[in-house]
């Protein structure tokens, strides 16, 4: 009973459900990067880019430290030199870094479809607690919610940085529990507290 003279096709109804649309829409990523300011992050991800940024971190201030004493006189302290130092590159490096943590916590929780102004939580006690925990080890929403569509699939590469990075992390740990632990023996050995001619 069509009319294919008006252009009229079974197969193509103009006052069909969209079904198929609907699907194919839930299905749309994007990829993140790691200085973007906005979108959803996922669990690897934001592990990957926090350590990244730490790292940046005690990369700089080893710098200023190797640079503070190389500089200092034999016998005397590191002296204004490295607070100068300190100061200069430290105070960018923190501020770029705390700000970068904060969007990256916002995005983490955009990927849980949480409001971002819960990242003020990381700053009271307790509640930061669980709140890097979730951000940490909850999954994200598995389709597009209302702060956009869920990030594309980890590469190669961040899986190979967060092998990397757990193993420098868990590696870290052992080696100053081995550190305080040597230090705390060779306080206690009897040898510490004996002096020559008593």
């Amino acid at each position: 009973m069509f009319n294919d003279q008006q252009g009229i096709n079974p197969m193509n109804q103009p006052y069909q459900a969209p079904e198929a649309s609907l699907g194919a829409g839930s299905e749309e990523t994007y990829q993140p990067k790691l200085f973007q300011t906005s979108g959803r992050l996922g669990r690897a991800r934001y592990f990957v880019y926090v350590m990244a940024l730490t790292m940046i971190t005690y990369f700089a201030m080893g710098l200023v430290m190797a640079v503070g004493f190389g500089s200092a006189s034999p016998g005397s302290g590191p002296g204004g030199l490295f607070i100068g130092l300190m100061l200069l590159v430290m105070a960018p490096v923190g501020i770029f870094t705390t700000v970068m943590s904060i969007i990256y916590g916002i995005r983490r929780l955009n990927d849980l479809n949480m409001s971002g102004w819960m990242i003020l939580l990381m700053f009271v006690p307790i509640a930061n607690f669980v709140i890097a925990i979730m951000l940490l080890f909850v999954p994200g929403s598995k389709v597009a919610n209302k702060y956009g569509p869920k990030p594309a699939p980890n590469g190669n590469g961040v899986i190979v940085a967060l092998v990397v990075l757990l193993l420098l992390f868990v590696g870290g740990f052992v080696g100053m529990g081995a550190m305080v632990g040597s230090m705390s023996q060779g306080m206690n050995s009897p040898g510490m507290y004996q002096m020559d001619g008593y």
